[in-house]
């Protein structure tokens, strides 16, 4: 076969293909030039971190500040919280050393909710100390909290110096006319010096003097001490 009739066979093409060839080679031509006119991706300009290298080192030398208050404050004995200019201090950073309450508690008027203020004072603590003294008649000495259940010489040391005891609110009992159920329902009056006391006031038909309670069988020295201010003859 001839190269002219191979030529002629291969690369003969009628007018629709060669319509067809040419819009191809548009294309092409088109994208070729759109590359070269369009840039490629710009590159994105350096970070600049000057700023914030400057605010972690303003925190660093704030921490450190802080870290050196603190720890003279210590050598002298007493902490404090440092609270920072201009960062937001966790809660989990400050300073958890319990402080003494700047108020004092009157043991005889305070309610529940006074009670609380107190260092190692819940809820259900607060509720004893009020039953305990509506059972008393009101507390005559601070000491009288070390009664209550549940009170230790430690927990009574936190809150002593903070609470106080006015005892022109107490409230007495009149030996003369109390009955067996009211008097054995106090604290100081068991179930046998109750039965005692009933016993003599009924020979002696009442009592003149409140140092009278001495004549009664177990009232010593003692026992007269701690119920005399809750006492009265009328």
């Amino acid at each position: 076969m001839k190269a002219k009739t191979v030529i002629a066979d291969y690369f003969s093409f009628n007018r629709a293909e060669q319509r067809g060839i040419s819009i191809l080679l548009a294309l092409l031509l088109g994208l070729l030039l759109l590359n070269r006119l369009l840039p490629g991706s710009k590159p994105r300009p350096p970070v600049d971190s000057a700023g914030f290298e400057k605010e972690v080192l303003a925190f660093e030398q704030e921490m450190a500040r802080a870290e050196e208050v603190e720890r003279r404050q210590k050598q002298n004995g007493r902490t404090r919280t440092y609270a920072f200019p201009a960062y937001t201090q966790d809660s989990s950073s400050r300073d958890k050393t319990p402080r003494a309450p700047s108020f004092m508690v009157d043991l005889n008027t305070a309610d529940t909710l006074d009670l609380q203020r107190l260092r190692g004072i819940g809820p259900g603590f607060a509720r004893r100390i009020v039953g305990y003294r509506n059972k008393l008649g009101g507390f005559v000495e601070k000491s009288q909290l070390l009664e209550v259940y549940g009170m230790d010489a430690e927990r009574y040391a936190m809150i002593r110096d903070y609470v106080t005891v006015k005892r022109d609110s107490v409230k007495r009992i009149d030996l003369n006319t109390v009955a067996f159920k009211s008097l054995i329902g106090h604290p100081y009056f068991p179930y046998e010096l109750t039965k005692e006391i009933i016993l003599y006031r009924k020979k002696a038909k009442r009592f003149e003097t409140a140092e009278e309670l001495k004549n009664v069988s177990g009232v010593t020295d003692s026992v007269f001490r701690k119920v005399s201010p809750y006492i009265v003859v009328r």
